[in-house]
């Protein structure tokens, strides 16, 4: 064996017996008994070998590694709320029950037992029922703000529901004022129960105490609205019928006035209000048709008018949203009697619109009033003496082509508008 070997394993071995190590107590560190030997000693450190070589005329090189790339995060989609959103809406109390079940129970709200000092027992109630009254004030407002959906993250449909039921921003601004109450009514509560644990005598708390209930009670009260709000909100979109999305539908779109909620009435288990009047129709009506087992959805709709989408209103909108966001197929109901209120002229430029707007939907449509509309084709027709085409001509007399022209009062035409609808559903033609 070499002598740098040798040498080299002289310093690797270390006899135990010749060093000896104690912790001190008196001394942070290690200390070596006196009179003992000590060896020189070398410490070895062994590391993996990370590096890759490859042979490069005879020599080692060392290969340049690059970090393996990392699969990036892939970004975990905001899962969009299905319909039925408003129907998981929390029962929202009037404002003014909220209050007075506060200042109820808080007032029950006795002092920690054992505590023998008047004053300090005293402070101590004070800073209980502050601190009660803040919470039951405030926990119902943090449930409400927890539990109604944010509206970005609802179903194109539902998040049309809000803006044209409610007006555009509303929803949000009536939140955004119950969140500012819940965090006002925190934040003064937490000040009055800290003044008044750190009274120094009994009179001091009771004043502090008469102080924070009164300035909780005038808070509250001063933005009691944004909860009453809120309450006429959730009464609102709960009465909204449920859609669903995974069933197929059957929308009736027309003028207003032309028997679509007549024709709801008789296809379906739906009950909507039939008056002859424009705009009977204030919300989308839902009905029910089964067939074969399978049950399918009816819905009635506002109807349109002759203008662009800036004019409309928010009940045209609203069909218009229909359309847009559900899988539906259109019955398209035509009134060529003229009794409507809407010409068969403007019914038409609407109905063309429409048509093209929505090709992508299955379709059928529907003359209704058929009995009168036979008796007196032309008579009760006013037109604005515009030239007409020969497509607008037959429109007029007899609808769109392949139209089935139906009567509710003679039921004419009702069997085969309920065929059509069946043949439709049951055979999966809607186009999701």
């Amino acid at each position: 064996m070499s002598g740098a070997a040798s040498n080299l394993l002289q310093l690797w071995y270390i006899p135990s017996s010749k060093l000896f190590l104690r912790s001190s107590k008196l001394h942070k560190g290690l200390f070596l008994e006196s009179g003992k030997e000590v060896s020189p000693s070398m410490c070895f450190c062994r590391k993996l070998q990370t590096t890759t070589y490859e042979v490069v005329k005879g020599s080692y090189v060392p290969i340049a590694r690059t970090k393996p790339e990392t699969a990036k995060e892939e970004k975990i989609p905001v899962k969009l709320e299905t319909v039925g959103a408003f129907q998981r809406l929390p029962m929202v109390k009037p404002s003014v029950d909220i209050l007075y079940s506060a200042l109820r129970k808080a007032k029950k709200i006795s002092p920690t037992k054992g505590i023998v000092n008047i004053a300090k027992r005293e402070k101590n109630r004070g800073a209980r029922q502050l601190d009660a009254l803040m919470k039951e004030l405030g926990i119902p407002l943090r449930e409400y703000m927890e539990n109604f959906p944010n509206k970005k993250y609802l179903h194109p449909y539902e998040r049309s529901l809000i803006e044209l039921t409610l007006g555009d921003g509303n929803y949000e601004e009536v939140l955004g004022r119950v969140n500012a109450l819940k965090k006002k009514v925190v934040s003064v509560g937490k000040e009055h129960a800290s003044l008044c644990a750190k009274s120094t005598t009994k009179r001091e708390a009771e004043e502090r105490l008469s102080e924070g209930m009164k300035k909780l009670e005038a808070i509250f009260k001063l933005e009691a609205k944004a909860v009453d709000d809120l309450l006429n909100i959730a009464k609102t979109l709960r009465a909204v019928p449920v859609v669903d999305l995974e069933t197929p539908t059957l929308c009736l779109v027309g003028a207003p006035n032309v028997g679509k909620s007549s024709l709801v009435r008789i296809l379906s288990t739906g009950k909507p209000e039939v008056c002859n009047y424009p705009f009977t129709t204030r919300g989308i009506l839902m009905g029910h048709i089964t067939v074969n087992y399978q049950r399918f959805q009816v819905t009635d709709t506002p109807g349109l008018l002759r203008r662009c989408d800036d004019d409309r209103n928010n009940l045209e909108k609203l069909t218009l949203a229909v359309l847009s966001h559900l899988p539906t197929a259109v019955l398209y109901v035509h009134d060529l009697t003229g009794e409507c209120g809407t010409s068969p002229s403007n019914q038409y430029i609407i109905y063309k619109e429409v048509r093209e707007r929505f090709s992508n939907h299955l379709w059928v449509d529907v003359v209704s009033k058929s009995d009168l509309f036979q008796k007196s084709p032309v008579h009760k027709i006013t037109e604005d003496g515009d030239e007409e085409t020969l497509e607008m001509a037959r429109y007029r007399k007899a609808g769109p082509e392949g139209a089935i022209l139906v009567s509710v009062k003679t039921e004419a035409g009702l069997d085969e508008v309920g065929n059509y609808t069946c043949f439709y559903m049951c055979n999966s033609l809607f186009k999701f």
